[in-house]
């Protein structure tokens, strides 16, 4: 299998910079929730949101890899790797293509069933089941960096760091009616996320390039989605096409952006980092993002959320175990071969 190249950066700091990122891009997911959600509930179809979100992000992401050289020889390595024509071993199973498949799921997710369970609902389902499934995901081996050890501490900071979510969202369990098909939903997708970063990882790693694993991830997920959007119009007709769509509101459609975003960061630093410290990095991510939207986009007159506060502190610590209980010396890079993952 290929690998991602390490940068001109000390080790501790190229480590430092991809958990810096891992934050960053799960803060951004709230944000992503939070319009895909509005958009799905704006056209009054989940699915058909999914589906302009992946559609967003597969034209961003496809038109920065096709101008650049350097990425298009990526996709021939990719190429390679899956299908060597000089009788070299296959680098990576042709299934691990698929990971565009959990982000599908995601997006569809995000957009069917935030309206029913609220982003805090929604965050928590989608936490506990990445953070279960990472611990198996990284104990399976999946991802680039191998089979990750289930140490102790890990599974104490898996349970911590749910555990801390569920501390920032009990105040808002009561805001919206439930739905149990829409809570099953949710927990299906955080299952897959995990699997999705791990494999999307090992693509990275063969091209070496995660904007690569980045387009491979749309192409399959937007294919996916087409075929979830036409099933859903046979067995559920309704004016598709005609769907009067919220032109006065250009924000709905940047949740395709920030998909690009979270996965290029996730295909580049799960590498180095582990699929559960990853997924424990990003939940503080989307923990503090919530409480961002508390400050500056909450209700009129509302105090900021205690218990959010707490929340993140909680799920903090909880990171700070995983990463301490993972040798960090001589983890590989974060970057790609030979460009710093630029395009």
């Amino acid at each position: 299998m290929g690998t991602i190249a390490t940068s001109n950066r000390p080790p501790n700091l190229r480590r430092i910079s991809a958990m810096v990122g891992a934050v960053f891009v799960g803060a951004l997911t709230v944000l992503q929730s939070k319009i895909n959600g509005e958009l799905g509930a704006e056209l009054e179809d989940g699915f058909f949101a999914a589906w302009i979100s992946f559609s967003v992000g597969l034209v961003a992401i496809a038109v920065i890899v096709l101008a650049s050289p350097r990425q298009r020889s990526a996709v021939g390595r990719l190429r390679r790797g899956v299908r060597p024509a000089d009788g070299t071993p296959v680098l990576i199973k042709p299934w691990f293509l698929l990971g565009g498949l959990g982000g599908a799921t995601f997006v569809a997710a995000q957009s069917t069933t935030v309206q029913y369970l609220g982003i805090a609902i929604f965050t928590v389902s989608i936490v506990a089941a990445q953070n279960g499934n990472s611990l198996f995901v990284d104990r399976a081996g999946l991802g680039p960096a191998g089979i990750q050890q289930l140490s102790a501490k890990r599974i104490v900071a898996a349970l911590i760091a749910t555990g801390g979510v569920a501390v920032a969202v009990s105040s808002r369990l009561g805001d919206q009616d439930f739905a149990l098909w829409a809570l099953a939903f949710a927990l299906f997708a955080g299952s897959l996320i995990a699997i999705q970063q791990a494999i999307n990882g090992r693509v990275a790693a063969t091209a070496g390039s995660p904007w690569v694993a980045g387009l491979v991830n749309f192409i399959v997920g937007w294919l996916g989605l087409s075929v979830a959007v036409g099933i859903y119009q046979l067995i559920s007709p309704h004016s598709f096409g005609q769907t009067q769509l919220p032109w006065e509101a250009p924000w709905l459609y940047t949740g395709g952006f920030i998909g690009v975003a979270f996965i290029v960061v996730a295909a580049a630093v799960v590498h180095s980092l582990g699929v559960l410290l990853f997924a424990l990095l990003s939940i503080t991510g989307q923990m503090v993002g919530a409480l961002a939207l508390d400050i500056f986009a909450g209700e009129p007159g509302q105090p900021v959320n205690l218990l959010l506060i707490l929340g993140v502190v909680i799920t903090g610590g909880a990171v700070a175990l995983a990463a301490v209980s993972r040798a960090a010396p001589g983890a590989a890079g974060v970057v790609t071969r030979g460009n710093n993952g630029q395009p």
